[in-house]
């Protein structure tokens, strides 16, 4: 190689080093130009927090959006995917103040658990919502009610107690929380929940019905009266609130009252037997033994073969002193069934307060034709002992009778001799 071609050669190198060069000193100009352009960005950003704000609460707006369409279309697991996002980037409250939909957002996710039935995971996720918004009675609400459902009562209570609290004039929670405490036998607290429900809605049937139920329950029978009395008047054609109180009235021995009831309640259940027999029991009740047997009539004629009314009259003219006719229906009622035990108790007593009157008659004085009579009474008392329903009674009135029976001594001294004498011609 002469000289000419090595200079040519060494010239070359040098312009593609050059080059080389040149190219590597403009990349890192560039880099260097976006690296300042870079840390002057975000040093913007450091010194103006309204644009990290704005990034922030725009991330959020958009999880907000995507999950809250989820939810609306029922897509329960992708909603809940974006909402736990939004929950997540709430974790700076100086960024997220402000955003209504906040305030839900736990409730939402809540549902969407709820929705799909994992209810361990929608109660974590109302706890949490609580913790964050304490006074969203929703939250405690929905807590409450997932309680109340495991039967966690006094957790339950504590929830809606809370929720009433914050929302007083919420019906519902009053009638969730009355029934709350009546599980946790809280009745004083239960009867003043229906009434705050009443104070909300005085025209509320169901709540009337259980202050009244409750009052009773307490012993408190005047209030639970005076309660369905006042439902009563607000609906004239509730029928069983009017047999309620004929019931009460009943057990309450103010049997004008009862019949009154009974019969505005016949009014709109026609010919209702145990109505009926309600009526001709309080009549018997106040010994106007006609308007009784009016009333037992009545079921004989809906009821042919009912043995008890049968019974009932056979009491009715016992104690009218017609003992005949009483034996006569007493009779009816054991034709009917042998084994009823009531029929034997009712033939018994017949006799019974037969002898009963003629010894009165006679000052006290008791003979062995009496004696006879009470042992009539006490061989139908021992038939009804084999009746389970009624041996309780049939003992009772065989314990009034036994001493007065005749004894050994007595039969052997009146060998033959019968029942007789005007005042026992009925049973001859």
């Amino acid at each position: 190689m002469n000289l000419k071609e090595k200079c040519s050669r060494s010239s070359g190198l040098r312009m593609i080093v050059l080059l080389v060069v040149l190219l590597m000193a403009f990349g890192a100009t560039a880099d260097l130009a976006m690296a300042k352009k870079k840390k002057k960005k975000n040093d913007e950003e450091q010194v103006d927090p309204k644009i990290a704000k704005q990034k922030h609460i725009g991330l959020m707006n958009r999880y907000w959006s995507f999950g809250w369409e989820n939810y609306k279309n029922k897509q329960y697991a992708g909603a809940k995917k974006y909402f736990w996002k939004v929950v997540e980037l709430d974790s700076v409250p100086e960024f997220s103040k402000g955003l209504r939909y906040l305030a839900k957002l736990h409730r939402y996710l809540g549902d969407a658990y709820f929705k799909l039935e994992n209810v361990d995971s929608a109660q974590i996720v109302f706890e949490l919502g609580i913790e964050k918004h304490p006074d969203d009675a929703h939250l405690r609400r929905m807590v409450g009610f997932i309680q109340s459902q495991r039967e966690q009562i006094p957790e339950a209570i504590e929830q809606y107690e809370k929720a009433a609290e914050l929302e007083p004039d919420k019906k519902d929670d009053w009638k969730r929380l009355a029934s709350l405490y009546v599980k946790d036998d809280r009745i004083p607290d239960a009867i003043d929940a229906y009434n705050k429900v009443l104070e909300l809605d005085p025209d509320d049937l169901e709540a009337q019905q259980n202050v009244s139920t409750l009052a009773i329950s307490e012993g408190d029978i005047e209030g639970a009266i005076e309660t369905k009395k006042t439902l009563a008047g607000k609906d004239p054609q509730n029928s069983q609130v009017r047999f309620d109180l004929g019931k009460m009235y009943f057990e309450q021995q103010e049997f004008n009252e009862s019949i009154s009831w009974f019969n505005q309640y016949l009014v709109l259940s026609v010919d209702d037997v145990s109505a009926i027999e309600y009526i001709g029991n309080s009549y018997r009740n106040l010994e106007q033994y006609n308007s009784a047997l009016s009333q037992y009539k009545k079921i004989l004629a809906l009821q042919p073969q009912n043995k008890k009314i049968m019974c009932e009259i056979s009491t009715s003219y016992k104690e009218m002193g017609r003992f005949s006719s009483a034996r006569s229906y007493a009779n009816k009622a054991i034709a009917v069934d042998k084994s009823f035990g009531l029929g034997w108790i009712a033939l018994g007593e017949a006799y019974e307060a037969s002898a009963e009157k003629c010894v009165d008659a006679k000052d006290g004085k008791l003979e062995f034709r009496d004696k006879l009579v009470y042992d009539l009474a006490l061989k139908k008392f021992q038939r009804a002992m084999k009746d389970p329903a009624y041996r309780a009674d049939a003992e009772r009135k065989i314990s009034y009778v036994k001493p007065v029976v005749p004894s050994a001594d007595d039969l052997f001294m009146h060998k033959g001799e019968k029942i007789s004498g005007e005042c026992y011609t009925w049973i001859n």
